[in-house]
């Protein structure tokens, strides 16, 4: 198979079976990434599809869990959805769990029935981009949705038993900004009460599209301790014991919060007392 661009996981899925099923990204807007700025949006075909799982050897085929390569691949209808993951099990049997990145406009599209499809098809482990809970930032990177959207969007998940991960970036709201933005995404995560939750760093790349307001200073990043301390501030603030933390800023976090929150926040306290 010919795939063009990066084949990127989230960390939980490290022993996952990746599979390509979209080339680029079908909204590639966002300010902070520049992943798939020169790769047009493609869905590889069945043939494509099926041509890399015939590959698999005898062991391969005892698979229970498949990530689905690709920028947001729940852009796809429920039909091209459909056809997917019955290639995927006629290849791969013992297949239980389907997973893939979400945005918050892909959830919006599908009504209840389509969720509840997917659902019954063994779609689960949705990696969703929430990102943080500030409605001004997710304007200023154009993200394509609000905070309420996102709030909606993810209770439905809830209401129809799809699990799901909330991805979230530390520095989006840039320096002086951190304690705000982590306690109102801590407020927002509180009451959208995500599986888990994944917390990543905004990157500065040169290529992508809010740089030139960087070195124009209309953006001031925020320096790592700031984060470390944003992060401490939204790690403090979460009430969802039963939700799974990974995050590594630096600093490894994670585990269960009822279990690791408070082991968490002093890990990330003397840290930040040594800076």
């Amino acid at each position: 198979m010919k795939y063009t661009g990066l084949i990127c996981r989230p960390p939980l899925e490290v022993y996952s079976y990746l599979l390509p099923v979209t080339e680029g990204c079908s909204y590639n807007k966002c300010r902070f990434c520049s992943l798939y700025s020169n790769i047009k949006f493609r869905l590889l075909t069945l043939e494509e599809i099926s041509a890399r799982l015939s590959k698999l050897n005898t062991i391969s085929r005892g698979i229970e869990r498949v990530y689905l390569v690709g920028a947001d691949p729940l852009t796809l209808s429920i039909n091209l959805l459909e056809e997917i993951i019955t290639v995927i099990k006629k290849f791969l049997p013992r297949v239980q769990v389907i997973s893939m990145n979400a945005t918050i406009k892909n959830i919006k599209s599908k009504g209840e029935r389509t969720l509840r499809r997917l659902k019954d098809l063994g779609v689960n482990d949705l990696y969703v981009e929430i990102e943080c809970g500030l409605d001004d930032v997710l304007k200023y990177f154009k993200k394509g949705n609000t905070v309420a959207a996102a709030h909606e969007q993810c209770l439905r998940l809830k209401f129809n038993e799809i699990r799901y991960a909330g991805l979230i970036k530390l520095g989006m709201a840039g320096a002086g900004r951190g304690g705000e933005c982590a306690l109102a995404t801590a407020e927002l995560l509180n009451e959208i009460s995500p599986d888990k939750i994944l917390v990543d760093v905004l990157t500065n790349f040169p290529d992508a599209k809010f740089f030139e307001d960087i070195k124009t200073e209309k953006f001031i990043p925020a320096r790592a301790k700031e984060m470390l301390i944003e992060e401490k501030i939204l790690l403090e603030n979460l009430n969802l014991p039963e939700s799974y933390f990974w995050a590594n800023n630096g600093v490894a976090l994670v585990g269960y919060l009822g279990d690791s929150q408070t082991a968490m926040l002093e890990k990330l306290q003397r840290v930040i007392d040594a800076w």
